[in-house]
């Protein structure tokens, strides 16, 4: 072993130190570049047994031909060319050489196979298949080279250049011309020839890599597919050879010739040479029925589509080929195996799909999509192992694959929902007619003997169905349920024999019955119409059965699924039925279920239900209570059993039902004191004896957590209740709301809490929320109590989120209580501004991104919500109150304008136009001949409102495309043309002599806008000129149909900004702006400006 050799050792021994790995490695990278790397390498590739050192001198080929190639000679080119066929012709193929060593040099030849093939060499394939020889490595190693071929020059996997693109596609041309006949014939020879079956892969994957640029007849013929066929049947090739049929049939072609091509290769009768004894050969077999379905229904499709065009043409035998691939279909869909199941699912969707744009039917058609009915619903069967022993990977892998099958029943039911309604209803008859009779076995025989008024249930599925409208056609049923039947499961089950249904059985059949809800949205009304009385029928069915009785979670919780889905659809008449219905929810097979999880989704689904079946539930309110009586004690050992969250489901429910009831008031306080009595009484309680004062960690805070539960279930509770009729809002009579009285005192309590426990901020939060709700329940009640409740829920919001919370609740007494809450908001009004004020000037600016950043923008952007509010609601002569006015000027003033300026950060431009909106709002309110006019208001409009009017659509943020640049650019010309009617002619000469000549206008667009501006003119109009107008001014293209509108300014100066401010007027872009002498950094409300008015520009940044 020479130094050479030593180096290449040492750069890849772990066992090296460093120092002499380093350099080995300097020693080695001096041979890579040296002039004659090649030569040298070349010489020692003849010489050494080495492996690695094989491999070094092959990369060095590599390398050389990949950069440094037009570096050599061509003599030079010429020796390192034969001297690679000398080592292969002396070496390679009479040598057991490494699978590395064996891909490493086809890799190099066909490098160098790309650089010299098209003008150098064009023998290259001849000077290869004369070296062929089946006693040694020479097939073996033109097969890789085969291989490397079809990735360095075929394959798109990898991004290539325009310019090697265009040279590979030469070369594979001039290889169809001259080359892939002699090597397609190589091909058959090794598969002939040869029974190696490392050879016959290698030779079968160069085909199916090769078969979809070359000329389909070389392989599709009398010579090649019977000796597919052949391989087909043995286990260590057929997989190859599956994937040579995939890649033949995926060939691209004109859906005449794809049609032919598939009839050629017959298949279906192929597939009769495999042994389909492995799941995972089965799959893959599957792959190729798809596969070939999919190209037949979208060559077919095709051939339609060029018939409409005109095409006098057709392809008879099209739906024969359709046809024997459903029947293969069908036998793959129902296999065992979910993954085999899986393999061909695409095509089931896609002829379903197609199926879907066919008005009628036919026979045929209706048969096949009965059998997939029949089949996805035994794909869809739970078996034990699965839900109990499975780990969760096949859990998710099930419920994945049940999700595409769900989507494929639900549109076969678009297409027939008369014989999927049918198909369901004989399915729900079987297992309801099999459980009852096994249960009254059971009660004879003395077990387990509950719930017997089930057993003269008798499902007439003629009766079910009848009114189900035909909406496909008039097919006859007899097939269509003959063949249906012929389907049966994989299971080792007879469905029609067996006696002893399973659980999967009921489940799946009542879930298709819930998947039938989600199918019929997309079908006609008709169709929605017909299915009523089925859905309610079913209902029914499924109430008075013994069904719902078992101890299967997965039953028990379709069962409710579907009960609360369609219950909608229970007859007016036959509401004696309902009390079946709600006897499942509130007994032992619902919220008193061992199972936890049927108990939860029962107390959820109860709660849906009540909603939906509010007035027909009304009759059961006291049996509802007393069924859920001991679930609504609110204590730590009935959580053990039902969570909170469930509990507070309960309280929803009962507060709906008991709420929207119209109950007398003395049985509407019955119920009331059985559901609040005890929340009350232990809230007050707490309270009163100060237990929450004992709280610790190691309680668990225990009395706290309790309190907020309490104020949860007791506004929970309240949804129930409104002081508003809820047809037209208007406030119902006293009469009508006795409970009142009931979350009165409950209030009492709730609002010392804050108080009681001021760190505790889950308490805030739930006072908050009770609060909201206290404005529907109580309504006007409500108001004399806000003078103490608000100055107390300010006080505690301490921090920005309960501050937010108390802005919410804020502006909901706003919105409900309008102006008859002005003395209540008069003088709170300026404490809560100041609060806001002091929360936003924070010494150290929040981290960008950060919940403290987005938690400021949020607080601004309610700040501006509840000015905007103010005006809304007719409330905005309490910022010109005595109390109020100089918060106007010194602060609403300033930071209205700064928030228009917002550009950037989180609501940067619904703050700005909220903002233009309550400008115009001010305009109206408090300029001369305005509801509330306010003395000098007219400065704060020339030295703030019109400047800021231009500069903003004038600025580089301000994105014209944008929805919210159009609205906020819209509100800007209702500004002005409000302030061009409050001040007349006064602003008009002020924009024909100041303002727009600064801004370089001609005087003709000038003349334009102080027409407009009027208000005879259209204020549509004005706004299309000012949208023009801006747009040219920021150098856009402009375009108008408005014949009132003509832009003929040819000067564009873009520096604007600098002719509009001029009166150092400081209003930070990003901010809200006081001058109250308040030090507010760049995040919060701000104002540095010095107004000094007389003036009408602005200098501001």
């Amino acid at each position: 072993m020479d130094e050479f050799e030593k180096a290449i050792i040492y750069c890849f021994d772990p066992n090296v130190s460093e120092d002499i790995k380093q350099k080995a490695l300097a020693y080695t990278e001096s041979i890579k570049v040296a002039p004659e790397a090649w030569l040298f390498c070349l010489d020692r590739l003849g010489k050494t047994q080495i492996v690695l050192v094989k491999f070094f001198c092959l990369q060095v080929f590599q390398e050389i031909i990949l950069h440094r190639y037009e570096t050599l000679s061509k003599p030079d080119r010429l020796n390192l060319r034969t001297g690679l066929m000398n080592w292969f012709r002396l070496h390679l193929v009479n040598n057991q050489e490494e699978s590395a060593i064996k891909n490493k040099y086809a890799q190099v030849m066909v490098l160098l196979f790309k650089q010299e093939y098209l003008e150098n060499w064009v023998t290259f394939f001849d000077d290869f298949l004369s070296m062929l020889s089946p006693g040694n490595s020479s097939i073996d190693i033109f097969l890789r080279i085969c291989k490397s071929i079809e990735e360095e020059v075929v394959s798109f996997d990898v991004h290539r250049s325009p310019a090697e693109l265009a040279q590979n596609t030469f070369i594979k041309d001039t290889m169809r011309e001259n080359a892939i006949t002699k090597i397609v014939a190589s091909w058959y020879e090794i598969l002939v020839h040869h029974q190696t079956p490392s050879l016959i892969n290698m030779t079968l994957q160069n085909i199916k890599t090769y078969v979809g640029w070359i000329d389909i007849s070389l392989i599709v013929n009398e010579k090649f597919i019977p000796l597919f066929c052949k391989y087909l049947g043995v286990r260590v090739v057929r997989d190859e050879v599956c994937d040579c049929f995939k890649e033949i049939i995926n060939k691209g072609m004109d859906p005449f010739a794809k049609l032919t091509l598939i009839q050629q290769l017959e298949i279906k009768n192929i597939i009769k040479f495999a042994q389909l004894d492995d799941q995972e050969f089965n799959i893959r077999v599957g792959a190729l029925i798809n596969l070939t379905g999919m190209e037949i229904l979208r060559s077919l499709e095709s051939i339609q589509t060029l018939q409409q065009e005109g095409l006098d043409k057709k392809f008879p035998s099209g739906e024969i080929l359709l046809e024997d691939m459903l029947q293969l279909l069908f036998q793959f869909f129902n296999n065992e195996s979910n993954d085999v199941s899986y393999s061909v699912h695409g095509l089931a969707s896609l002829y379903v799909q197609k199926l879907k744009n066919i008005k009628v039917l036919n026979e045929k058609q209706i048969q096949h999509i009965t059998l997939l009915v029949q089949i996805v619903r035994n794909k869809m069967r739970y078996k034990t192992s699965r839900i109990e022993e499975e780990d969760d990977e096949n859990n998710i892998k099930f419920a994945d694959f049940r999700k595409d099958l769900s989507n494929l029943f639900r549109n076969i039911f678009r297409i027939c929902p008369e014989m999927v309604g049918s198909f369901i209803a004989t399915n729900i008859q079987r297992i309801v007619e099999n459980k009852n009779n096994k249960n009254t076995t059971n009660s004879k025989n003395g077990k387990n003997g509950t719930i017997n008024n089930n057993n003269n249930i008798n499902i007439n599925n003629t009766n079910n169905t009848n009114n189900i409208n035909n909406t496909t056609n008039n097919t006859n049923k007899n097939n269509v349920n003959k063949n249906a039947n012929n389907i049966k499961n994989n299971n080792n089950e007879d469905d029609d024999d067996d006696d002893d249904m399973s659980f999967s059985d009921i489940e799946v059949s009542i879930y298709l019955l819930f998947q039938m809800g989600e199918g019929i949205s997309a079908t006609s009304e008709e169709t929605l119409k017909s299915f009523e009385k089925f859905f309610g029928s079913m209902v029914v069915v499924l109430s008075q059965s013994s069904i719902s009785i078992t101890e299967h979670q997965v039953v028990s919780l379709i069962y409710f699924e579907t009960i609360v889905r369609y219950a909608k659809y229970i007859p007016m008449d036959e509401q004696q039925y309902l009390s079946s219905v709600l006897k499942s929810f509130l007994d032992e097979r619902g919220i008193h279920n061992k199972d936890s999880s049927v108990r939860s989704k029962a107390g959820y689904l109860l709660n849906k239900l009540a909603k939906y079946l509010k007035v027909q539930m009304f009759p059961y309110i006291n049996d509802i209570i007393d069924a859920l009586k001991n679930h609504l004690i609110i204590s730590y050992e009935i959580q053990k059993e039902v969570p909170f969250e469930e509990q507070l489901n309960f309280y929803e429910s009962l507060g709906f039902l008991i709420g929207g009831a119209n109950l007398p008031i003395e049985k509407e306080q019955l119920y009331i004191e059985k559901i609040l009595n005890n929340p009350i009484i232990k809230m007050e309680e707490i309270i009163a004896k100060q237990l929450y004062k004992g709280d610790s960690k190691e309680n668990q805070f225990y009395y706290t957590v309790q309190l907020t539960q309490l104020i949860n279930v007791i506004g929970t509770f309240s949804k129930g209740f409104s002081s508003f009729n809820a047809t037209n809002g208007q406030l119902k009579p006293d009469a009508y709301c006795n409970y009142k009285v009931y979350f009165k005192r409950s209030l009492e309590s709730i609002i010392q809490l804050p108080s009681l426990i001021p760190s505790n901020e889950e308490i805030k939060s739930r006072t908050f929320f009770y609060m909201h709700r206290m404005v529907e329940v109580l309504g006007k009640d409500l108001k004399p109590l806000l003078v103490k409740i608000l100055p107390i829920l300010l006080d505690h919001a301490t921090t920005i989120d309960t501050l937010l919370e108390f802005l919410v609740f804020y502006n909901q007494l706003i919105s409900k209580y309008k102006e008859e809450l002005f003395d209540v908001i008069n003088p709170t009004l300026y404490p809560i501004v100041d609060r806001i004020y002091k929360s936003l000037n924070t010494t150290i600016p929040p981290v960008e991104h950060s919940d403290a950043e987005r938690a400021l923008n949020d607080l601004k952007k309610s700040y501006f919500q509840l000015i905007q509010a103010l005006f809304t609601h007719n409330l905005a002569s309490t910022l010109t109150s005595t109390l109020n006015l100089p918060l106007l000027f010194q602060q609403v003033f300033n930071t209205v304008i700064g928030g228009c300026q917002a550009s950037g950060g989180g609501h940067s431009e619904s703050i700005q136009k909220v903002c233009f909106v309550i400008l115009k709002k001010m305009i109206d309110d408090y300029s001369p001949g305005g509801s509330h006019a306010v003395n000098g208001f007219q400065s704060f409009i020339y030295d703030q409102v019109v400047p800021i009017c231009f500069q903003v659509p004038l600025s580089d943020q301000f994105n014209m495309s944008d929805f919210t640049s159009t609205v906020i650019l819209l509100e800007i010309g209702k500004s002005l043309r409000a302030i061009a009617q409050k001040y007349g002619d006064e602003f008009l000469t002020y924009m024909n002599t100041i303002l727009l000549p600064k801004l370089n206008v001609s005087q003709e667009v000038i003349n334009q806008f102080i027409k407009l501006l009027q208000p005879s003119s259209p204020i549509k109009d004005f706004q299309e000129l000012l949208k023009l107008f801006i747009r040219q001014k920021k150098g856009l293209p402009i375009k108008t149909s408005n014949s009132n509108i003509n832009l003929n300014n040819n000067n564009n100066n873009n520096n604007i900004n600098n002719n509009i401010n001029n009166n150092n007027n400081n209003i930070n872009n990003n901010n809200l702006n006081n001058n109250n002498n308040s030090n507010i950094n760049n995040n919060n409300i701000n104002n540095n400006g010095h107004t000094n008015g007389n003036g009408v520009n602005k200098n501001g940044h």
